[in-house]
This record gives structure tokens, sequence and C-alpha cells, in this order.
């Protein structure tokens, strides 16, 4: 028992003034009951020997509308009676909460039976000589609080909570600045409801040996706000703590380490509960559900237990208590743990890659491991940076917020090009970020693996530490998560899109299920590969297209027609012009041009017979490739004399490229767009293609290119045909030009732009598109779709 009638004996006194017992038994929202969890969990002798312990001279509690909590400890001399009134403006939807300090019981049921009417509730106090505060007063208790409630509570009460050790110093600023700017006076409480932080966030008075004398020194304002402020990690700390009281109250001192078995938890109803905590607080409010429960509840706190190496319940309820412990270090222990067993996980999956995917379940399982040591914080952070964006709207007239979320730009891809083009050109009527682990992203991640990715040599991409992914697409004030690849990144934000409420557009660039059997051979890679990017895409509001074939593929994911727009690729002719011809500074009579990744998937074998055929017969043909990848070894050795191999171009130097060849021939059957044929067509090239993906949209056989079966001897007969005809080369050269300058980048940003419109659901007029460029002098080319 600690001494009631010790006050402290210097100049100044301390109380905590918002905190919670018990008494502040039912949570308002639904998840939390659903979970078995009370709004509180802390016996009101527990709070006054907290408080007591940590140097607050006088004692009170502030429950929800009850003073039963403050009445169990009302015998301690240092004890004054108070509650948190939820006081509504009359006949409005608004609502505040009110703490009242020093009130008798009659007091109380006056103020609960005239609780719908603010006004009523503030003069009654005045009158009676009651002090009072305006707690949190820029949270939005029920329907948010416009200006014109906010300049009557400020008539109302001058007395305002401006520092709540619940909420983050950003939440309490508003509240200080106001009291600083317009007058008042500002106290401070710790807003408690785990039994955790109780005194350590208080108001300072001068010297005062009776409660009463505390109060008249409020109502006087002389007071100061004192101590902590809150942070995401406190909030996750919180409701740990609220559950172990609850869930774990039985436990006796002996109990162990050992965590639930994780079979036990659905990571479906992790989901729902992230999801349900961010959607109810930001609402204020939930229904009960049976989508997680008690025994839920229980199991993931043990196991969040196991996963940060804390033995019991009662060992994290001492550590949180003891004067040494800081949310902080809890918080960066759980995120070591998170990093190192994702990193784990990873090795390990790159170890099933290479064993044609046995074991890659039990791989899911790891990584589920790996995440349950973040749980906790990461729909608190979210939940935080939602409140935080409350307070300073974005307002009309300025440019939406997006995240793009990218994995593995810094390999050499189309995708990797469209990024550039997309930050140098920009999208109308929005601001994009590009995010990633990539070096040259606009917001870089931290990774905890660098990888290279199974089948794929050369390709490496960066695995997310999960917390600060949700950090920065939380904090950035993004409207819409745009995410172009299924990989560690783009899949972890989806799941923070989901978690937060943000819209989500997901853009479809590359046939991995295509390359997944191409590249491993295996059954289950691919069928794993398939399965998810359908989880991937179905959590889309919209998916962006680049061509009528990958809308197939889509569709056979299980994306309706629906939600499928499109978003082509556009071409710099400023670049790519026929101007820069020079065709001395290469080999070969009649040149052949294969620009891209020498890589299965891009038909790297077909491109080999069907050249090696054409070139059987008309040796004048000469293959020039530009690029590089796995497969340039085995190409060279099957070519000989018969191809030059130029490595990976840039700039200007592989716009000559292009523009100094006489044919370009692409042989890939998983093109979702063909970008290169584009740049052909711009340097004024014929195309040989494949038709199959993009290219099938990209040219109009006998028109502006030739499309052909993918069989080496139709490939090689196209090639021979155009050697063989400069007339055929110059009217398809021609028409491609025309075709390819109808394909610009702005068009292709504001079809970006469209597709962002649709995903927020915004309608708006836009300007009709600028007329293309003329085509040169010759046939009238017929400009294919783009």
């Amino acid at each position: 028992m600690i001494p009631s009638n010790k006050f402290r004996s210097t100049s100044d006194v301390r109380a905590d003034l918002h905190c919670h017992s018990t008494a502040s038994e039912v949570s308002k929202l639904g998840v939390q009951r659903s979970a078995g969890l009370p709004e509180c969990a802390t016996p009101p002798e527990e709070v006054y020997e907290l408080a007591k312990s940590r140097g607050m001279d006088f004692v009170t509690i502030t429950d929800h509308d009850t003073i039963d909590g403050a009445l169990e400890i009302a015998h301690y001399d240092d004890v004054f009676i108070s509650e948190e009134l939820t006081a509504w403006f009359r006949g409005e939807p608004q609502a505040v909460h009110v703490l009242c300090y020093g009130i008798r019981p009659v007091d109380h049921e006056w103020l609960q039976a005239h609780a719908k009417d603010v006004e009523a509730c503030a003069e009654y106090l005045h009158a009676n000589n009651i002090a009072c505060a305006l707690a949190h007063p820029f949270y939005a208790v029920e329907a948010p609080l416009s200006a014109r409630h906010r300049r009557r509570l400020a008539r109302l009460f001058d007395v305002w909570e401006i520092r709540n050790g619940s909420r983050a110093p950003e939440l309490n600023m508003p509240a200080a600045v106001y009291i600083e700017t317009h007058g008042g006076t500002g106290v401070a409480g710790s807003d408690d409801h785990a039994g955790v932080d109780i005194g350590r966030t208080w108001t300072r008075t001068p010297a005062a040996s009776t409660p009463e004398e505390l109060l008249g020194h409020i109502r006087a304002g002389r007071a100061e706000a004192c101590g902590d402020q809150g942070s995401a990690a406190k909030w996750a700390h919180s409701a740990l703590a609220i559950a172990t009281r609850s869930l774990l109250a039985d436990e006796g001192p002996e109990a162990g380490a050992e965590s639930a078995p994780l079979h036990l938890i659905s990571p479906d109803a992790v989901l729902r509960l992230s999801e349900r905590v961010v959607s109810e607080g930001s609402d204020r409010t939930g229904e009960d559900g049976e989508d997680f429960t008690s025994d839920d509840a229980e199991a993931l706190l043990r196991s969040w237990l196991g996963s940060v190496g804390i033995g019991s319940g009662r060992e994290l309820l001492e550590l949180m208590k003891s004067d040494e412990f800081t949310h902080g270090e809890l918080a960066r222990r759980a995120r070591a743990a998170h990093e190192q067993k994702l990193a784990l996980a990873t090795t390990h999956a790159l170890e099933a890659a290479d064993q044609g995917g046995e074991g890659l379940l039990g791989v899911l399982g790891e990584v589920f491991a790996a995440i349950v040591p973040v749980v906790p914080y990461t729909p608190a952070t979210t939940f935080l940076a939602g409140e935080k964006q409350k307070l300073s709207s974005r307002g009309d007239g300025g440019p939406r917020r997006v995240a793009l979320v990218v994995d593995a730009i810094g390999s050499m891809h189309g995708v990797s090009h469209t990024i550039e083009r997309l930050r140098e050109i920009g999208v109308p009527g929005y601001e994009v970020d590009v995010i990633g682990t990539d070096a040259g992203v606009d917001r870089r991640l931290p990774a905890v693996a660098e990888v290279d990715v199974p089948f794929y040599e050369g390709l490496r991409v960066g695995v997310p530490s999960l917390p600060g992914l949700v950090e920065t697409l939380t904090e950035g004030r993004y409207e819409l998560i745009h995410v172009a690849s299924p990989g560690p990144a783009g899949i972890g934000a989806a799941l923070v899109a989901r978690i937060a409420g943000i819209p989500l557009l997901g853009s479809h660039h590359t046939e991995l299920v295509s390359y997944a059997q191409l590249r491993s051979g295996s059954e289950q890679i691919t069928n794993g590969m398939r399965m998810a990017m359908a989880l991937f895409y179905a959590q889309c509001q919209v998916v962006l297209s680049p061509s009528s074939a990958s809308d197939e593929s889509l569709a056979e994911l299980g994306v309706t027609a629906e939600r499928i727009g499109r978003w082509a690729r556009g071409v710099d002719t400023s670049r790519f012009d026929p101007a820069l011809r020079d065709p001395d500074g290469y080999p070969g009579e009649i040149k052949v041009l294969y620009a891209g990744r020498q890589t299965k998937e891009k038909g790297a074998d077909l491109l080999v017979e069907s050249f090696l055929a054409a070139h059987d017969q008309d040796p004048r043909l000469h293959l020039l490739l530009a690029g590089g990848g796995p497969e340039q070894e085995a190409m060279k050795e099957r070519l000989g004399d018969a191809a030059t191999f130029l490595g990976w171009q840039y700039g200007s130097e592989l716009a000559r490229t292009y523009a100094s060849s006489d044919v370009f021939l692409f042989a890939s059957e998983t093109d979702t767009y063909g970008q290169v044929i584009v740049e052909a067509q711009a340097s004024g090239l014929p195309v040989v293609a494949v038709d199959a993906g993009g290219p099938s949209d990209l040219i109009s056989d006998a028109e502006d290119g030739l499309l052909r079966g993918p069989s080496a001897g139709q490939l090689a007969e196209a090639v021979l045909d155009l050697a063989a005809s400069p007339l055929l080369r110059r009217r398809l050269a021609s028409a491609g030009l025309a075709s390819a300058r109808a394909r610009t980048w702005l068009g292709a940003m504001e079809q970006l732009s469209a597709g962002y419109d649709r995903a927020l659901g915004i309608t708006r007029v836009r300007p009709a598109p600028a007329p293309a460029p003329s085509a040169p002098a010759g046939p009238t080319p017929l400009v294919s779709a783009a």
C-alpha cells in the first residue's frame, strides 16, 4: 500500500488528469468486442499504485461516462473523483469528450442526464465551480467537428487537453497551437487504457496540499502540460497489454514461453483484424462479428509473445511497467525479429525454387511467421497516418498523390523504361512517387534481402521490411496505390492498401505465368505463380492492360472485363528517327536487328532458328543483337559469324543502331506490348513479328509490318521477302512510321491518368488528343489502334 498523505514537498505538484480503469468497460469498436476485449482492463487500485509509483502527487480516474472506478479509490486523501463525459451538440451528430474533475455523485448524475446538450453541461460545470477540460479537441468522437463547432467549444471551455499521452505530437499540436495563440490553459494526461503509461504524461501546477487546491490552480490557469506523447508503437502496445490482461489474466507466475502454433491462426483472420481496426477506428464504431474471436486474439497474442522472445503475458506487463521501458525499444525489437525471419524465409524460398517448387507451402508459413512480430504495429501505424491526414486535408484543386510501387526496375526491361518516361513526363492531374527497393526511385525502401530471381540470371529483386513499407505508404498522404508487379514490394503494397482502405490499381506488364513455365519447367512453380497473380490482381479495383492479348491473360486470372482498362505505351519520335541512319557503321549487307533481352521467354531459340533459316537462303543477311541476357552465350555459339552482339545500348547509340538496320525481327510470343517494335517503326524499320501478345495489336499485317505464326519457317520467309524487295521494305517502313507517330508518350500518360480517375471514381471532361505529326510523303498508311 502506498501512503496517501505524502505529498510532494517541492514547489510544484503533478497529476495525470486523463486515465482509465476497468470501469471503462464496453469498447466502441466491434472488433475489440468480438475479440472479447474491454475498453480498459486496469483495476482502479492498480491505477492508483502506478500513478503514485511514477511521482503523481494526486490521482484521479476519468472513465467514460462513469465514476465507478474513481469511487473505488476515493478513500485516499490524494484522490479526486472525475469522469470523461461524452457530451453532444444538441440535435447534431457531433460529440466531444469533457474531462470533469472533482465531481460528486450528484454532479455525475446531472451531467449524464443532460449529456445530449454540451452547452448545458458547460454552463452547469462553470456555475458549480467544477474544473473541467476539453479532451483531445481535434479528435472526432463521433461525426467530425467543423470550424463552427470548435469556435463554440473555445467559448465554452477555456481549459483544453493539449498533451494527450496516447496521441502523437502531430495530433496534439493543433490544440497546443490554438491555446498558445488564442489564450486559455493547457493540461495533460496519459489517456491510458492498458495500465502501461499511467503517470508518464501529467499536468504540473504550483504547490498544493489538497486536491481542491490542485483544481483551483487549474481553474485559474496555473497549469503546464508535461510528459510523453503518443505513437503508433504506444497504440500497439496498449492493445497488447489490454489483450494480455483480459485473455491471459489467469496465468500464474510459472507461465512459460510456449507460443500458440501458427496453424491455429488464420492469416485471413489477421488481415481482417487489421482492416477492421483501421476502418472502425476511423469511424469510431463497429458491429460485432465472428471473423475474429477471442480464441483468435489469444492465439495471435501468444504467437506474438513467442516471436519477440517474451516468455509470458506476465513478463510483458512487467516489462512495460518497468522504469527502463520505452515503446520505441520494444517496437525495434519486434521489427528486428521480423526482418531476421523474413530474410531467412527468402533464403528458403530460393532453395525451394531450385528444387522445382518442393517446400513452397512451408515457405509461405515461414513468411506468415515473419510477419507476426509486426502485426500489432501495422494497423496502428496506418490508423495514426489516417488521423494525421484528416488534420492536413489536400483540399480542392491540387494534384492527387499516387504511390507507384515497383520491383526490380534496376534491371533492363520495358517496365523500367516506362517508369522512366512517366517520371520525365508526369501524369496529368496526379503527383506520382515511384517507390521501391532499387536505387533511383523517389522513395527508396530498406530491403531485408537482395536476391537473384530464380531461373532469371541478372535480375535482382529486393525484399522490403514490412514496417518500412507501411510507414512509407501510409504517411505519404497517397490517395491511390499503383502496383506494377507482384514482386515482394508489390504484394506488400497490396496488403497495405487493403488494410488502410486506399484504392489499389494494378498494371500488367509481364506474362509471369508463361515465364515461370518456360524457365522452370515445373508445373508446381507455374501453378503457384498463376495462383499468386490471380490473388494479386483480385485486390485491385482497376487493372491496366497494354493490349488485347493481355486482356485475355487477365481474364484467365479471373479479372473481369469491367475492371480492365487500357494503358498502352508511347515512343519518343525525337529520339528514334530514320535520319540517324549510318549503314556503314555496322557489319552486313542487309542488317536484321533484334533489340532486347536474350532470354527464353523472348523467343531466343525461335529467333536464332528463324534467322539461320533465312541466312541459309540469303547470305547477305547479318543479325545484329542489341541487349543481353542468360541465353547470349548459347546464341553466340549457334549464330557464329552470321551475327554481331552489340551488348546493351542506350540513348543515341541505340537509336542509331535501329535507324541503321534494314529489318527488325521479333520472335517473342509472351510480350504484353512490344515496346521495341514501336521503337523500330519510329526508326523507319519494317518489322517481322510473331502474331501473338502485344505485337498483334501494334501491327496490321502487310500494311505496317508482317505478322507470322510462331514458326521458324514462316518468320524466315517473311525476312526473305523483305530482303528481296526494297520497295516492300520502304512501304512497310513508311506505314510503320506513321503508326509509331500516333503512339505518343503524352497520350500514354493521358490513358494512365484516366485509369487513375477510374480507380478513384472521378469523372472529368478531357480535352481531345492533339493530332499526330504528319507522316512523310508516300503511301497513306493505316494507323493502328493505340
